[in-house]
């Protein structure tokens, strides 16, 4: 790659225009006694949770709103597309920085999952950042939790700390996922569970495949407010794993070609171990233990991908309506 993105330089400017327009969002902007950022998109609609979207994907990708068919009705969805799709899923979007502190104190700990590109500044992955080939010299941190709770200083100064920043260049936005912003920027995570999936099917099958993804792009709706996080979290999953559309254009020599459509054929969701029942119901039934759950299904529903060295394109897997309407309207 002859040009490098910073992706924490590029979410600093949504978050900015987030922060500039946060009376007429409905947003909070706080600034922390250490100088840190932090944004309150609880009550945040439909258009901050698409730029929230944007920022957990580093300023790579784009999230529009639109609608889509399921079934005989229509439902807001998200469409969102990328040109680096590696580089915005896996080293941005991709939740895979725990960031979990105890109240020295004796109170209760603060934990949530960090999305966005401050993980690439952290590099707490370092054998995921290794295997991209990715490292961010931007010197600002900027990330998203999905949470109810508020970070407070000293997670922000833990933030700083850990991403080699001064806690005044750190940033941070959050939301719970039963808010408008929750659902959207779930959805927004069509392409990025694709492109997850595959890391992990390529890595069991020996096939590396990264390098050879030149664009995504995906439709899911967005799933119906939910009471509380837990049924929102069921609800948002199935907006991906049974209403994600995912499209991929890939660059894999003619010779190679049915090991790429050897590891395409895994991604769908419906691939995995318990599909079939709405999320919650499957989480409820293992006692909410995501290590009981099959990680394969965590997919898109349908992946369609187009090799554009032999032209050819093939389809995998296929949108789930009943399933959809089991999980949002029953």
């Amino acid at each position: 790659m002859s040009f490098i993105p910073s992706i924490n330089t590029l979410a600093l400017s949504i978050f900015f225009d987030l922060k500039t327009d946060a009376k007429n969002l409905g947003v909070k902007v706080e600034k922390l006694p250490n100088g840190s950022t932090v944004i309150d998109a609880t009550a945040g609609n439909y258009l901050v949770g698409a730029k929230v979207g944007e920022i957990c994907m580093g300023g790579l990708g784009k999230v529009k709103l639109t609608s889509m068919l399921v079934g005989d009705v229509y439902l807001p969805a998200v469409n969102v597309y990328t040109g680096n799709p590696v580089i915005a899923c896996m080293g941005s979007q991709y939740a895979g920085w725990q960031v979990k502190l105890k109240d020295e104190k004796g109170g209760k700990s603060w934990k949530s999952m960090s999305s966005g590109p401050a993980r690439a500044k952290a590099r707490v992955e370092k054998e995921l950042y290794d295997r991209i080939n990715y490292e961010d010299a931007a010197q600002c941190a900027v990330t998203v939790f999905e949470t109810g709770t508020a970070p407070t200083v000293e997670v922000m100064d833990y933030v700083a700390k850990k991403c080699n920043v001064d806690p005044k260049d750190t940033h941070a936005i959050w939301a719970p996922t039963k808010s408008f912003v929750g659902s959207v920027q779930v959805s927004a995570r069509v392409v990025e569970t694709a492109i997850h999936k595959i890391f992990e099917v390529s890595l069991q099958k020996g096939f590396k495949i990264e390098d050879k993804i030149r664009a995504g792009q995906g439709i899911a709706p967005i799933a119906p407010l939910a009471k509380d996080d837990l049924k929102a979290m069921g609800r948002t999953n199935d907006a991906i794993l049974a209403g994600g559309n995912v499209n991929l254009t890939v660059d894999v020599p003619k010779e190679d070609e049915d090991k790429l459509w050897d590891v395409m054929a895994s991604v769908p969701s419906s691939t995995a171990k318990g599909y079939g029942e709405p999320f919650y119901n499957a989480f409820k039934a293992v006692e909410f233990d995501f290590y009981k759950i099959d990680p394969g299904i965590f997919a898109p529903a349908l992946v369609v991908v187009n090799n554009v060295q032999t032209g050819k394109a093939k389809i995998f897997g296929k949108l789930d309506a009943s399933l959809l309407k089991k999980s949002f309207f029953d």
